[in-house]
């Protein structure tokens, strides 16, 4: 039972506070040793299997000033609201490493509960976990994937600033995902990513041997319809007019010359920064992909070869932000009215393989895709171009003249 009083001050009434029953903590007053300014020292004393230790709170007060037997600082004192939320948080910081050790099947020691205590771990918070984690994935993620997903984190952060392990749960995370859906207005793409960012970093933390409530194979990437933009026949001859225009400066014929390469082989942004003339034998493009590390080799046609140089296949150092904004700078100046990015490249290089009649299993190898359902989005835009077409077929008898 809860008792109030007054400045909304709440304490238990029953102490010390019993956590597993071979768990203890109490409040105590060090009243044998009294400071210079009238005050003893507050402690946090606790018994674990026999063992006993002593925190300090780094608070103090009057003797006459602490219930002894409520474990509280009065409230006629004149810190007596802040010090009892010091202490409220002091027992239940105890409490929550407590339960996050038992429900994680781990025996919990008085030196392991002490340095858990005074240095919280990443074993406990799935955000200090994620944090921690965020690091490591810095040197071995290409840098659009590590800002993803340390966006996620910061959105999950806000949230909930402190995730313990022991709370992940489905109703938890359903109700996480509805936040940002009801609340937020993320778009279904944003909370798609979202929950793929999260699942795997309790991937991560599930791997490394942390036992949660939910697991991460339990969790259901949420599927989006795609609509992938895609760059046609007519609109990759205007980007290739202006590339061979008099018109166009070097720096956006340098960005250009990357894009349209990239349309007629699917490079991502991040390998089209990374290849030299050293990664081209014959006209066979071979390197080693930055997002899977896998070798990748892609025969290159004329199309693609006409964008590159001898000496060096690119010319400029651009940020992957530059490239995208002058993208938008050259889509508008040839009249496309899509939104254009780099990876409308991928996607224009993949639908019109498949128009050209690629096969879908080539593509797959292509595009470096270890799912083929990964490839599949592409066979569907495809197939659902074609299935206009034959429609449009109507037209014919629309525009014959009469007789």
């Amino acid at each position: 039972m809860l008792i109030s009083q007054k400045n909304s001050v709440y304490f238990p009434q029953n102490y010390p506070m019993n956590f597993s029953g071979k768990l203890t903590a109490k409040i105590v007053i060090k009243d044998d040793y009294v400071r210079a300014d009238g005050t003893c020292a507050l402690f946090m004393q606790i018994f674990l299997n026999g063992k006993r230790k002593r925190l300090p709170l780094h608070i103090s007060s009057a003797p006459n000033d602490f219930d002894k037997k409520k474990q509280r600082v009065k409230i006629k004192s004149d810190h007596s609201k802040d010090f009892n939320l010091i202490i409220e948080k002091a027992l239940g910081d105890i409490n929550k490493i407590e339960i996050a050790y038992r429900l994680g099947g781990e025996v919990l020691t008085i030196d392991k509960l002490m340095y858990e205590y005074e240095n919280p771990t990443s074993r406990i918070d799935f955000i200090k976990f994620w944090e921690l984690e965020m690091v490591n994935q810095k040197l071995i993620k290409e840098l659009s994937t590590w800002k993803q997903q340390m966006s996620t984190l910061k959105k999950v952060k806000k949230y909930q600033e402190s995730i313990l392990f022991y709370e992940i749960t489905d109703d938890w995370l359903n109700k996480m995902i509805n936040h940002f859906k009801k609340v937020e207005k993320h778009e279904p793409h944003t909370i798609q990513t979202m929950v793929k960012n999260f699942k795997k970093y309790l991937h991560i933390a599930n791997d490394k041997g942390i036992v949660t409530n939910l697991n991460y194979k339990n969790i259901q990437n949420i599927r989006v319809s795609s609509n992938r933009a895609f760059l046609d026949s007519e609109e990759i001859n205007k980007l290739n007019d202006y590339y061979t225009s008099a018109f166009i400066n070097e720096s956006l014929k340098a960005i250009l010359g990357r894009f349209l390469f990239s349309c007629f082989t699917g490079l991502r942004i991040s390998d089209i920064g990374r290849i030299t003339t050293e990664n081209i034998v014959g006209d066979t493009l071979v390197f080693f992909t930055k997002k899977t590390g896998k070798i990748q080799r892609i025969q290159l046609n004329d199309a693609a070869l006409s964008y590159i140089g001898k000496e060096r296949l690119f010319e400029g150092k651009f940020t992957d932000q530059h490239i995208n904004q002058e993208l938008k700078v050259i889509s508008k100046i040839v009249g496309i009215k899509k939104k254009v990015t780099f990876h409308v490249a991928r996607h224009t290089f993949a639908t019109n393989f498949l128009i050209c009649e690629g096969r879908i299993e080539h593509l797959q190898k292509l595009l470096g895709h270890s799912d083929i359902k990964q490839t599949m989005i592409y066979s569907h835009i495809v197939d659902s171009i074609t299935d206009k077409q034959i429609h449009n077929m109507s037209e014919i008898l629309n525009k014959k003249p009469l007789q």
